[in-house]
């Protein structure tokens, strides 16, 4: 079954950039409008660090040129939001707004795509980790003297 675009793909791969686009802009719009908003003193510093979180995860996601870590850096960043979440919780109801567990946990995901582009920076800058090869056994032997058929 042929899709829309002729090669048989369809519109199912850019499902998950226009999920990650829409996400972004949202994310960048509540940031900055809140902000905005409450800048005539209304600022706590809890209210603040939300919404920068908000706001810088919601400009990665806009980002063309996304940063993807490795498998552990996923992992890490994960970790991040549950554990956020889970601690958030027994400590008095939830970080950064006590009793709202859908705000709180838009946060520590945020929080989680900020540290995996952290982590996949310094992934960039780290020495090259694969294990070297020896291709030695793989080169040709020195020919220059046969005789190859009669040719020379």
């Amino acid at each position: 079954m042929r899709g829309e675009d002729g090669r048989g793909a369809g519109l199912w791969p850019s499902i998950p950039a226009i999920f990650r686009v829409m996400t972004g802009w949202f994310l960048t719009g509540i940031g900055v409008l809140n902000l905005a908003v409450e800048l005539d003193g209304g600022l706590t510093p809890a209210y603040v660090v939300f919404h920068v979180v908000l706001l810088l995860a919601g400009m990665l996601l806009l980002t063309r040129h996304r940063l993807s870590p490795s498998r552990a850096g996923w992992l890490i960043a994960a970790l991040l939001a549950a554990a956020g979440m889970g601690l958030g919780m027994l400590a008095g109801g939830g970080y950064p707004f006590p009793r709202r567990p859908v705000a709180d946990l838009v946060f520590w995901c945020c929080a989680a795509v900020l540290l995996r582009t952290v982590i996949a920076l310094v992934e960039r800058r780290l020495p090259e980790r694969r294990t070297p090869v020896d291709l030695s056994r793989y080169a040709t032997p020195d020919r220059t003297g046969e005789n190859v058929g009669g040719l020379t």
